[in-house]
């Protein structure tokens, strides 16, 4: 459905090539640039992304709503990916009351729970966003893909629609469970994990599932994820004890319209992978533990890694990845891989080519020890989709359809480990501790390299590579002839913040690139730069960052707004904090205990503790008991509805710390507030020195939290009645800044003494 944007694109690049091909032959008429594939000569679109799903990486955008997608749609187009694989789109079981947690108040694997096969559900989006999303993919040239559940309905069957359920013919298999999944009878019959199976012999329910894929389609879908693909019967498996269960399914539903389908296929002695690969692409599942062993012990072995151990699949029917939303949920593996190692894993699939490789977005915020991160269904993931190394790869790989790869591992050692395509370019993978310094014999022509993760230059000269790859990092080495359009971006797409905010910027095919804070001038940069908003904001006050790219065949330019939102403080010696933005919850409880010298627990009150304290902005906070006689008392916050952070016994609190959860532990609750003050009005008259106390800076005759907001005002140029400059200045530096703020909230924990006048 995309040819005629691919066709109008790739005529205006074949113009541009045959004009710059002379300045380029000309400029490296010594360097041996040897051609890439089709890609490299314009039959792409502006962001090199293939044109085919299969030669392409695809983004797994798990979990994100439709707009999500949309909005991120550039985002995703400058990282490479030539395809997206939403959440399943059908409508489905309303759990936990409709809540949007990934995993408490709400459940990520709902939509995985059909109730009719239409298009839209609570958790993603409407049909109209769905449409919309498809339709500006295509102005992209990104694909779409559907995960499409059609193994099984609901296990609530009262949920499932009556559609369904009165189908002519039956529309579910027997109610009974897989007690052997290498039985195949008990595999595709038998019920999966209690859902509803399917009647996938009966001709009503091909055709429901079949019109429902169309429907997708017509929406503006190009392909399709068939869940748990392995339980629904080939046309030629073989009775088992008596039970005949063969059926036509597949070639029922396949015939769609659709451009790409592939089953998840999770490979074990009964999984029949080769003769599914006779109908779609498969999942290559045992190829990723492979990947996740291999980057976790640090042992790249090129022969080890060069096997996809595909069951008899050929190789380009394979869909690969690092990591499946099944592996991340469900086996454990998230806490052994940081995203280190899921880059390094990452580039050997990517940059191979003969598989299609998917790129799983782990939640925003998590981390090896904490799976569920902002646990917010509809949001975007972490932001490792996109870091430079990962982008890097996908357009090395867009740039080298075609052409061969040859795995080796070049200093002699399993830490390191090189993908050649032919000798186009080659991808490094050093998972040593060590800087490695490229000293080694390559396939790669000769020539002057930049490596495109990190803009280091490579040489190779008669056939030896020379250069270095930091530890732990992925080094991307070739000269694309893809005429590329220029692209820049940032850490963090806008929003809110508290404090200070450390953003890195991107650039891409640039021959210049500069960024703008407000009305400040442009400042130029290179990519990985970093810049930090917030010192010098009030709170609630907004800026727009502008950044601008250009390169002789574009310009480009991007403006994010972000917002500093207030850092309220509450009166108290040990205090902790919830921000609760993210998840909204209409309970904030705390739960706080210790252990006394009886070992013997003592808490704050009996489960789910105490409510916290709403500050505004979403910032809850408690102080805990001063009397308590403890070296480490714990903290878990919960919603008071099976919610809780963290889920075992609680996060440790000294006493004196002020600490808030930034969404995977604790960390210091800082508050900062910008450094340009204002004249200070005029005290009025005391009656009384010997009463006037230092850091009373109201003059109310007692210091307190409002002396602290009188400063943050003052300094941020806000209305106030009134500031007493003497009483203010508590650290006698002449001026009324930060510091002074910083001392009196330290007084008011008792952790120093103010001085009287």
């Amino acid at each position: 459905m995309k040819t005629q944007f691919k066709k109008s694109i790739s005529a205006v690049l074949a113009v541009i090539m045959v004009f710059s091909a002379f300045t380029f032959l000309n400029a490296n008429a010594a360097v041996n640039q040897p051609k890439t594939a089709k890609t490299v000569s314009a039959n792409q679109n502006p962001y090199g992304l293939t044109e085919n799903i299969s030669e392409g990486a695809i983004l797994h955008a798990w979990c994100w709503s439709f707009n999500t997608i949309r909005e991120n749609l550039q985002k995703i187009a400058e990282a490479g990916y030539s395809s997206v694989q939403t959440s399943p789109i059908n409508q489905c079981a309303v759990g936990d009351g409709g809540g949007m947690q990934l995993y408490g108040n709400g459940k990520w694997y709902y939509h995985y729970q059909p109730t009719l096969y239409t298009i839209g559900n609570y958790q993603l989006g409407t049909l109209e966003e769905f449409k919309a999303l498809c339709s500006e993919a295509e102005a992209y040239g990104i694909h779409i893909i559907v995960d499409a559940v059609v193994n099984h309905c609901s296990s609530d069957y009262n949920a499932i629609s009556s559609e369904i359920k009165n189908l002519p013919g039956g529309a579910f298999h027997g109610n009974f469970g897989i007690g052997d999944y290498n039985d195949r009878y008990q595999c595709t019959q038998g019920t999966l994990l209690n859902l509803c199976d399917l009647n996938t012999q009966n001709p009503n329910v091909q055709n429901m599932i079949l019109n429902y894929l169309k429907e997708c389609v017509a929406a503006g879908a190009d392909g399709f994820r068939y869940d748990a693909a392995k339980h629904i019967e080939l046309p030629d498996d073989k009775p088992v004890n008596g039970h005949d269960f063969a059926s036509d399914f597949w070639p029922v539903v396949l015939n769609n319209g659709s451009e790409f389908q592939y089953g998840e296929i999770l490979q074990d002695t009964g999984s029949r992978t080769a003769a599914y690969s006779e109908y779609m692409s498969v999942t290559a599942s045992r190829y990723g533990g492979t990947l996740r062993d291999a980057v976790k012990g640090g042992n790249l072995n090129a022969s080890n890694l060069d096997d996809y151990r595909s069951d008899g699949a050929p190789v380009d029917k394979l869909v690969t990845w690092v990591e499946s939303h099944d592996n991340y949920t469900g086996d454990g593996s998230w806490s052994q891989l940081d995203n280190q190692d899921i880059r390094q894993a990452w580039a050997i699939i990517s940059a191979r080519g003969d598989t299609t490789p998917l790129f799983f977005n782990r939640p925003d915020g998590s981390s090896t020890t904490n799976q569920w991160g902002k646990n917010v269904i509809g949001a975007t993931g972490d932001d490792n989709y996109c870091h430079p190394e990962v982008v890097a790869v996908n357009q090395f790989r867009n740039a080298m359809v075609g052409l061969p790869n040859e795995l080796s591992n070049p200093t002699g050692s399993s830490k390191v480990l090189m993908i050649e395509r032919g000798s186009a370019g080659a991808v490094i993978i050093n998972a040593s501790d060590s800087d490695v310094p490229l000293d080694f014999s390559t396939n790669v022509a000769d020539g002057t390299y930049t490596d495109e993760a990190t803009g280091a230059p490579v040489t190779v000269s008669g056939g030896k590579m020379s250069g270095t790859v930091k530890a732990g990092a992925v080094a991307v080495i070739y000269n694309s002839e893809l005429v590329k359009q220029p692209t820049v971006s940032i850490s963090q797409n806008g929003g809110q913040f508290r404090g200070s905010l450390t953003l890195t910027l991107t650039a891409r095919n640039t021959t210049e690139a500069t960024y703008k804070i407000g009305n400040n001038a442009p400042v130029k940069f290179i990519s990985g730069d970093t810049i930090t908003i917030g010192a010098d904001m009030a709170e609630n006050t907004s800026v727009d960052i502008t950044l601008f790219g250009k390169n002789d065949d574009g310009e480009t330019s991007k403006t994010y707004t972000f917002t500093k939102i207030s850092t309220p403080v509450l009166d108290g010696k040990t205090v902790v904090y919830f921000d609760n933005s993210t998840y909204k919850w209409d309970n904030v409880n705390l739960y706080a205990y210790y252990r006394n010298s009886n070992n013997n627990v003592v808490n704050n009150a009996e489960w789910p503790g105490v409510k916290m304290t709403d500050l505004g902005g979403d910032i809850y906070g408690y102080i805990l008991d001063d009397s308590w006689d403890y070296s480490t008392a714990y903290v878990i916050f919960n919603n008071g509805n099976g919610t809780q952070f963290p889920s075992d016994v609680g996060y440790e609190v000294k006493k004196g710390d002020h600490k808030i959860f930034n969404g995977s532990g604790l960390e210091d609750y800082v508050t900062e507030v910008p450094t340009t003050p204002t004249t200070p009005t005029t005290p009025p008259e005391t009656t009384n020195p010997v009463d006037r106390l230092l850091g009373d800076a109201d003059a109310d005759g007692k210091i307190g939290i409002d002396d602290v907001t009188c400063i943050q005002k003052y300094v941020a140029e806000l209305q106030i009645d009134h500031i007493d400059s003497e009483l203010s200045d508590v650290n006698f530096d002449g001026d009324i800044d930060i510091q002074d703020a910083t001392m009196i909230q330290k007084h008011l924990a008792g952790i120093i003494e103010l001085k009287s006048y």
